[in-house]
């Protein structure tokens, strides 16, 4: 195999990478590795989530360049995991080009996840998370049902339609006008709290957290796409969200102060929901199970700093700082990227409660609950963000300096 052949291997592993839901730094990290394991001279690499490009010289001092367009991207941790464990390999034993070619072939022959084990994991994530926000026995049962359904046109749409914004409007829009049908005919009574436990199947941290360790390793083009690219998909979940809410004014919410389950239920019960996500998002064997630690962990700590100081900035704050710590803990043990713990551990601190609230204040003229519900939404995400960028500054200043 020739230099050009070797070449396109390696940018085909790390637009494999992006595809399923690497960060950029670690997918320019390992691109970097590799052509450098392979012998390549005057490497220059640039990656956002759309793009990568690479120029290199070869042995002979033939300069190349090379570039991939990804279209559209989703998690897949699993694949991310077997990326991960292949560029390891390259790096520590050097192997031909076509030992290459044929592991990167069997990866991409792997079988997608099945169906069934998709409708499973996302049913299980929004019932989980329903028993969490304190839904009854009824209410988690339509959150079930919804969070079913929500899976579904998530499997079925996501191929045909890469606009986050657009994706998530449909599929959030025609969840809350089931569950808005289903307090109508009197099978469910807690509306807010069932939208909220489903719609954290469209909201994901994988991207603001990436987003945040870009701008943080100064990839600033592929952060604010990150950045921009979540917002873009809140903004649809507000909006499809909002319309049904239109439609069936007198079916009122009642926005709580607070989770009325429980700290074991919340515990137990955010696990179990953080357990579908895993599945979900193809984690395997027994990182599933380090997974549901983490994320008992994390809350945990959110519970405690919460009523020992009644702040829950502090709490957030404290628990995303633990949720990075663990994820980077969790990479260092597994070998395999710290992506795949922190996205799912994070998953109870995401304030899916706060942005349904401000959309209904909107929606129902109460400026006052839109207000405070507004300024929770934006302290939480900053308290996440803030969390992660400590954890981002030790392990690139602290833990990299003493290895």
């Amino acid at each position: 195999m020739n230099s050009k052949q070797l070449f396109s291997l390696v940018l085909d592993v790390g637009a494999a990478m992006v595809r399923c839901g690497g960060e950029t730094h670690r997918v320019e990290d390992t691109i970097y590795r590799m052509l450098s394991a392979f012998d390549f001279q005057s490497c220059n690499v640039w990656v956002v989530p759309s793009n990568l490009q690479a120029t290199v010289t070869d042995a002979e001092g033939t300069v190349m360049t090379q570039i991939r367009h990804v279209r559209g991207s989703s998690i897949d941790f699993e694949t991310l995991d077997r990326l991960n464990t292949v560029s390891r390999w390259v790096c520590a034993e050097k192997p031909e080009g076509d030992a290459l070619a044929e592991k990167l072939q069997q990866i991409r022959a792997a079988r997608a996840q099945r169906f069934w084990v998709s409708c499973f994991a996302g049913t299980l994530g929004g019932w989980g998370y329903s028993l969490f926000f304190g839904c009854a026995l009824t209410d988690s049962l339509v959150a079930a049902f919804a969070a079913l359904f929500v899976t579904v046109m998530i499997r079925r749409l996501s191929p045909k339609e890469g606009n986050p914004l657009i994706l998530n409007f449909a599929i959030s829009f025609f969840a809350e006008f089931l569950i808005l049908l289903a307090a109508r005919i009197g099978i469910c009574e807690q509306t807010d709290r069932v939208t909220i436990s489903v719609v954290m199947l469209l909201i994901s941290g994988l991207g603001a957290t990436n987003g945040l360790r870009d701008l943080v390793h100064l990839d600033t083009i592929s952060g604010l796409i990150n950045i921009v690219a979540s917002v873009t998909g809140a903004i649809g979940i507000a909006l499809g969200i909002a319309l049904p809410i239109l439609f069936f004014p007198d079916i009122g919410a009642s926005p709580i102060s607070g989770l009325s389950s429980s700290a074991e239920i919340q515990l137990l019960s955010g696990a179990i929901a953080c357990v579908g996500f895993a599945i979900w998002f193809r984690v395997r064997g027994v990182k599933i199970s380090w997974c549901a630690v983490g994320t008992i962990l994390s809350w945990g700590v959110y519970l405690i700093v919460e009523r020992l100081y009644g702040n829950s900035f502090a709490a957030t704050l404290s628990a995303a700082v633990v949720c990075g710590l663990y994820g980077q803990l969790m990479a260092r043990i597994n070998k395999t990227p710290a992506t795949i713990f922190t996205t799912i551990c994070l998953l109870p601190l995401i304030p899916g409660s706060s942005l349904y609230y401000a959309v209904y204040g909107v929606v129902t003229h109460n400026l006052p609950l839109y207000s405070a519900r507004a300024a929770d939404l934006g302290m939480t995400c900053f308290g996440i963000v803030l969390g992660f960028m400590i954890v981002e500054v030790a392990n690139r200043f602290l833990w990299r300096r003493r290895s």
